[in-house]
């Protein structure tokens, strides 16, 4: 079975220090990779292991507001390792998962370098955007109340409205 997936970038300057954490595998919420720089251009190798890409497509509500809230926490995790979400990017495509499961240990992102520097704000609500919900009112208000919150960059309540929209769908998942 395929492990490896190779990606290459010409004319971009990847500080030193991130190669050395992602190579390094510091930042877990990254797949393993490997990088080469020849002259102007970057080669990653990345290692899946047990992961395959996620499909979003096929997840719950409750799944994607799980994802959105691992996102902001890979985030938060990723800043203590001086690797912002401006510096990747943040895809579906670029999601990888273990058996589609949208927790945090679950997870695994494709690092690829966001040249443009766009902030995690703006990042996390295009994504959910494009992983969308089926037309569920509860699930389409809670999208709504975190997006707002993004964009005024308030990303720790967009966090703090994640977490009680999940547990309360939990919750009455349970009953």
């Amino acid at each position: 079975m395929e492990k490896d997936i190779r990606q290459s970038i010409t004319d971009y300057k990847m500080p030193r220090y991130i190669c050395e954490i992602l190579c390094n595998h510091y930042a877990k919420a990254f797949l393993d990779m490997t990088i080469i720089c020849e002259n102007d251009t970057y080669i990653f190798s990345y290692d899946k292991k047990n992961k395959r890409r996620l499909v979003y497509r096929e997840l719950t509500e409750i799944d994607k507001l799980q994802l959105v809230l691992t996102l902001i926490m890979i985030n938060d995790n990723n800043c203590q390792m001086l690797i912002g979400a401006e510096r990747y990017l943040i895809e579906p495509e670029l999601i990888y998962s273990v058996r589609n499961r949208t927790d945090y240990n679950s997870i695994g992102i494709l690092f690829y370098p966001d040249t443009t520097m766009t902030p995690f704000n703006i990042k996390l609500i295009r994504f959910m955007d494009k992983i969308g919900t089926k037309n569920k009112k509860k699930a389409i208000n809670c999208f709504e109340l975190i997006k707002d919150e993004l964009a005024k960059n308030e990303i720790y309540r967009a966090k703090s409205i994640a977490e009680k929209n999940l547990n309360r769908f939990l919750n009455e998942k349970v009953v």
